[in-house]
Order: structure tokens, then sequence, then C-alpha cells
């Protein structure tokens, strides 16, 4: 697919749709807009949408059938909501129910409209307040038509006087119209009511615009047996057809018009309580208080459930029809500040496809945005510095920290275990134990250590990660195709994503079926949940596997409200640090409250993550081994790429019998002091200690400082690959203390130094 065939990506989006009670309702009243005024007392906010939509309220309040009550989602629940009381009541205690006025040019096009009942003075009203030529005509006497038998006349009068006072309409009493020719019009609505004239133009009506046989001629309620509601209904129709047949000549309507009869919206009320409807205390009208209450009950349906699962939608506040319109319009826009926007958009996406598995559409915005991110980045329009950091660390993983050996003594191998990058830096005896464990079982296991890639595919680099995806089936290739074990659902899904050809398993399967080692910990019962990583959403084998591995290991699972097939990102996938901080945040916060209960997972990352943020929280594999207890803190980012090499090492001489390159301490040529403060500063910031070294050692090699008397401290920057890092340090003797540090993308021009 191209770019622009995204267009109508989101356009099934149920966001927004009717809801059921205002598909029921001839006039698709907006019961959500509606009731959400009601529900905060705003009555004249209430009045003026009611009054929009039905021309005119205090008649419609009083005649409605409430076909609404009908398909109220609560009516099979407890009790439909009483909208036609609410109706009523925003009628009596608006504040103001003068009608609008518009100051527009005349129009020179005669409407004809033929009737003086609701549907003729809809009509009427439509066009005239348009400043159409509208000329009503009526048989009788009076205007009102049957409303003259359901009403008293002193309550629907004052309400048509009152609504059709600034419109340009001539009502002609007492003036039957025999036969169209006896009058001049360039449009004509017939609305003569039930039993009336229709001039033979029953047959061969379009059922949408209400147009007859006759250009020009269209015809409604009564005469075709709608009810009171529904002729103000048809006749809006009729107005807005009109106004395209006298503009463009045609008869066919404005769809946007059309009355709405069906919705495939639906509510969930599994978490909805049981409420009775309120009774008004006195007379058959709500007080204000009552209606409000009554109103509170409305749960305003729409679909919400991607905004449910994700963070994104709310963040954004767009819905995915939105969201998709400015991200194509960006592709071709020269606007700067647009695609900036839009961009960050689409960057701040975990990638995780939840929205398209709650989606009743199964509209799945992470693909549409992870095929948007590389529309721009084919157009040199995304921005590297959002994932510079994460693919530095992947060429990181993939060089100096790369391992790939066939098992000790063995020329082939029907196993691969690939536990990807991030588990040993999170902590090398995760590799080390889990290939032992592997090599007790299947002696002729094979070990690849390095990244699957995920860093170049979520940055939208094609290229670079068809390279790294190349480098893997090389060395898999040379190990005979074995079967691969893996420990990461991360590496697991991209592999099978990218290297079709392999088979593939996890970890947590092999050890829930052929047991656990031994040294495992006790959690003695202990209430816990499992965090199911998102990509592991859709590997049903591996989340059975972790639970059977904490079952056994003494563990009480119980499960949160999103896991297994909708499990949610835990914030570091798509790698949306560096767009949108804030946002990961929340996901963060919004994940360790999910419950009280401490959490045990299954990528590191999640873990990592969680505990960082004060989460208890273990990896299955501190459970198994017996890794890791409560004082566990998360190594720095530093920390974590010296974590791979010892892993490395801790192979190469522990399993291969080889020796392996010394690691320095800190790597740095001078002696520099980060404290626990800025250290998590620097996480925070995807900022390396060795990069505040550099620049810190470039500051005082070069003399490109400045000196602030006030903090008494320097103040440098040093610009290294896209990025340029800034650092504030004091001095100390022969120490060098970091006080602040942050990056940018923006390159810095300075004139040549005398």
């Amino acid at each position: 697919m191209t770019k622009f065939d995204y267009e109508n990506f989101a356009k099934d989006c149920l966001h927004g749709k009717l809801p059921p009670c205002s598909a029921a309702c001839p006039l698709n009243l907006d019961v959500r807009a509606f009731a959400e005024q009601l529900q905060a007392g705003n009555f004249t906010a209430a009045y003026k949408i009611l009054r929009n939509k039905v021309v005119f309220p205090a008649i419609v309040c009083r005649v409605c059938s409430q076909l609404c009550r009908s398909r109220c989602v609560r009516g099979g629940h407890d009790e439909a909501i009483s909208l036609r009381m609410l109706e009523l009541a925003s009628v009596r205690f608006t504040d103001s129910d003068e009608p609008l006025r518009f100051n527009l040019p005349k129009k020179n096009k005669r409407i004809a409209v033929i009737g003086g009942g609701l549907a003729g003075l809809t009509c009427a009203l439509r066009l005239g307040a348009r400043c159409y030529d509208v000329t009503l005509y009526e048989r009788s006497g009076r205007v009102g038509g049957r409303l003259w038998d359901m009403l008293d006349p002193g309550v629907f009068l004052p309400e048509i006087e009152r609504q059709m006072q600034y419109v340009r309409c001539n009502i002609e009493l007492n003036r039957e119209i025999n036969s169209l020719e006896d009058i001049e019009f360039d449009a004509a609505y017939i609305a003569t009511g039930k039993g009336g004239e229709h001039f033979g133009l029953l047959d061969g009506i379009d059922e949408k615009s209400f147009g007859t046989v006759r250009p020009g001629v269209f015809i409604g309620g009564g005469v075709l047996g709608a009810a009171p509601v529904e002729d103000i209904a048809q006749a809006s129709v009729v107005a807005h057809s009109i106004e395209k047949y006298v503009k463009i000549g045609r008869m066919d309507g404005m769809p946007e018009s059309f009355m709405i009869t069906e919705t495939k919206l639906k509510k969930d009320l599994s978490n909805v309580s049981p409420e009775a409807a309120v009774k008004p205390h006195q007379g058959a009208a709500y007080d204000r208080d009552e209606a409000v209450a009554e109103a509170k009950r409305c749960l305003r349906c729409n679909c919400t459930e991607c905004k449910e699962g994700c963070e994104l939608f709310s963040y954004f506040s767009k819905p995915p029809q939105l969201m998709v319109a400015e991200a194509i319009t960006t592709l071709s826009s020269k606007s700067g500040l647009t695609r900036q926007h839009s961009t960050r958009t689409m960057s701040s996406c975990n990638l995780c496809g939840l929205c398209g598995k709650v989606c009743p559409q199964g509209i799945d915005m992470g693909s549409f945005f992870f095929d948007f991110r590389h529309f721009k980045f084919e157009d040199k329009v995304y921005p590297p510095a959002f994932h510079d950091f994460f693919i530095r660390d992947m060429l990181f993983s993939n060089s100096a920290a790369a391992v790939f050996r066939l098992a000790p003594g063995h020329t082939a191998a029907r196993y691969m275990f690939f536990p990807g990058c991030q588990l040993g830096a999170s902590d090398p005896r995760y590799v080390t134990r889990s290939y032992e464990y592997l090599l007790e079982i299947f002696p002729d296991t094979a070990i690849m250590i390095g990244c699957c890639g995920a860093p170049a595919d979520w940055g939208a680099d094609r290229e670079l990660n068809d390279s790294v995806i190349a480098g893997i089936k090389e060395k898999w290739d040379s190990f005979g195709r074995p079967a691969i074990i893996f420990s990461c659902p991360t590496c697991q899904l991209q592999l099978q994503k990218f290297l079709h050809e392999a088979n593939g398993i996890s970890l947590y399967e092999v050890m829930a079926e052929k047991g656990l080692p031994g040294g495992k910990t006790e959690p003695g019962r202990k209430s816990m949940c499992v965090f199911d990583p998102c990509a592991s959403r859709n590997n049903v084998s591996m989340q059975r596997s972790v639970r059977r591995m904490a079952y056994m290991s003494g563990a009480n699972i119980e499960e949160l409200q999103f896991h297994g097939e909708k499990a949610q990102c835990c914030g570091w996938g798509g790698h949306i640090a560096k767009a949108n901080r804030n946002l990961e945040e929340r996901i963060v916060q919004n994940r360790i409250n999910a419950s009280e209960n401490p959490y045990i997972t299954y990528c590191t990352n999640c873990r990592d993550t969680f505990v960082r943020e004060g989460k208890e929280c273990v990896h299955i594999l501190d459970i198994v081994f017996g890794l890791n207890g409560g004082g566990f803190a998360p190594p720095s980012l530093g920390t974590r790429r010296k974590n791979r090499l010892i892993a490395r090492n801790m192979l190469l001489e522990h399993v291969f019998g080889e020796t392996s390159e010394e690691i320095k301490e800190d790597g740095f040529s001078m002696k520099i002091v980060i404290s626990p403060h800025m250290v998590k500063k620097l996480n925070s910031s995807l900022i390396l200690e060795e990069e505040v070294a550099a620049a810190i050692e470039h500051c005082e090699s070069t003399g490109c400082k400045l000196y602030d008397p006030e903090k008494n401290c320097y103040i440098g920057h040093f610009k290294m690959g896209i990025i340029t890092y800034w650092v504030e340090y004091g001095k100390n003797e022969d120490k060098y203390i970091l006080l602040n540090s942050y990056s940018h993308r923006m390159e810095i021009l300075e004139e040549n130094r005398l």
C-alpha cells in the first residue's frame, strides 16, 4: 500500500457514531451532548442543542413518541432514560429561549411550501432562516395542522411564533393549492398532512431525499404517514435536498442530512450498577435536581475501547479518524509546524497493536503509525534523534557484546538460545543460568546473543533492520537452522515477522514442560499478578507457561484487567521516550497502579521500568533461579552495556573455556563523580555516563567551556553523532562532579575562534 491508500483506514471507526437511542430518534438528536450538558446542570446549553435539532423544542418534548427508550441500553439493565422528561426540563429551565438570528444576504430562489403543519413549518423555517424567498400555503385559517388535536394551542402557537420570528417566510392562510401550476416556485415541498393532496406524485419517491419524479418537487410528512416528530425529521432532510436542487439541479439530496436508523455502536454494561429511573416528586415534570440526577444515569454511549486500553488517544484527545487525516495531510504539507505535530503523535505510539485487538472494527492504529513512520523516513522527514539512542545501543549489542557459538563439543545444533540484548543487560546471570539449564536438557543447544533489530524496525530504518536480520540468518544458517529458544517476547515476535522460515519456542515453555531448575524461591502462595508483555499478546503458550511456572514456584496468580490477548505495553514499546517522555511516564504509572499486588513479568524492560518507579516486580527467572530479591535496583544505562559485556565474558570463560577481554571499571580517562540523582536523570534523558564523560573531557581538553561564578561550575557542550550533549560540572581537586546534563538534536554553529 502507498501512503495515500490509507485515507479510509479509520472510516469504520465507531467513535462519535450515533448511540442506539439517537439512531432510534427520527431526528437523530445528539443525546450524548444533550445529556452531558444536563449532567453539569447547564440547562441553557442543553436547550440550544435540542432546539437546533428539533426546531420546535416546546412542542417536540410534548408529542415525542419516545422511540429512543426502546433502544436505550439501560432498558434491559434497569430502566431506560426518561429522555422526553429531560427535554421538557431543558425547555422549562433554560435562561433563554430566543432563537438564533442570522444576518445572511437574501437569496432569489422562490420556495413554495404547501401545508402549515409541523412538516411545512419546519421546512419553511429551515429555508427561511437561510434567507430563501419562502411562501407557505395553508388551506385552513390557522397553522399547526394535527397539533390542534394533540396540544393546547396556548402551548404550540407561542412556540411556532417564537421560533419563526426572525425567519423570512410569507404565510398565506386560507389558500388551497389544487394544482402546482397555480403557483410559481423554483422548488416546492408538499406537506399537506394525512390524506392531503399529493398531486399524483406518490410513486417514485426517493426514500432518502424525498424527491418526487417531478424536478424540484419534494414530498413528506403526514401525507406519507409520518408521525409528528417524523414530520420535523423529514422536513429537515427536505430543506437540505431543496437547497442542493436550487444550487446544482440534483434531486438526490445531501447524504450528510439523511436520517440514520441503525448503528453498530454497543455498550458493555458489565461494570454498570443498576440504578432506577428518577421519579418526579411533584406532578409529571422534573425539578432541576431531579433532571440532573436522571441525566447522570445516561451513559452517553460511545466507543472508547482504544482510549480505555491505550493512553495515546486520551493524551492527544483525538479519535483515530482525525489522527489518520492529520498524518496523511502532513505527508504533503509544507508546514513544518503541522508536520512536527503529526510526527510526534505517530512517534508516541508503542506500536503494540492493542487498539486493533480491542477495537470492535479491528482498526489497528499501531500498524498505521508504523507504516507512516516508514513513509516519513523514506521522505527524509522523520527525526533520527527519536531513535538514535536505541539504534546505537543495538549496534553495541551486535558488536562488542555479541556472542554466537555452537554448544561445546558440537558441530551442529537442534536448538539455538536467543536471549536478545536486554536480558543480559538487566542481569548477566539471566543469560548464563538459562543457557546452562538448556545445556543440561538439550546438550547441543547453540547460543546467539545480540539484538533482534527491533530498534531499527521501530525507528523505520528498513535497510538497517534488513541488515540485522540478514546477520542473524547467516549465523542461524551456519548452525544448521536449529529451532530457536527465545526468552524475550519481542525478539520472538520480530523474528517471526522477518525470519519466517525459523521455528521458535519460548524458554518458559521449555521450563514449564521439562521442569524448573533447583534453587528456586518460594513466594509462599503470595498473591501476585502476571504482567504479560505486549509482545506476548498472541503467544498463548508462552503466557500459560509463565503462569504454570509461577504456580509451580508457589505464587497465587490474580489476573490484571488487561492481560492475555489484551496485554498492555509497559511504555517501552515503540521507543517513545525521546518523542514523548510525558506520555511514557503516564503509561508507566497507569500500569503499576493497575493492581496493588506485586507483579511477575517475563520481559526485563517491563520489570526494570516498573521497579525503577517503585513497583514491586520480579522477572520469572528471578523466581526460578533464586535471583534479585526485594532490594533489586535496575541498572543504569551505562551499567546495562557493561552487563552485556559481563554476560559475554561469563559465557566465554565458564561455558566455552575461552579467554575474555577485561572490562574497565568505567572507561573514563578522568575521575568523574555522578550522584545517584544525576544517574536517574541521565537514564530518563537517555544519556550514557560515557557520553557525559566525553563531553567533560572535550571541554577540559579544548577549553571550550563557560564558567558560571554564581554556581561555581563550568558549562560546555560536545556533539557526538547527531546529538549535542551539554554538561554542567564542578571541580574538586582531581575530580569532576557532574551537576547537570541534557541533550538536544540541534547543531551549534560557532565562529572560528581566534
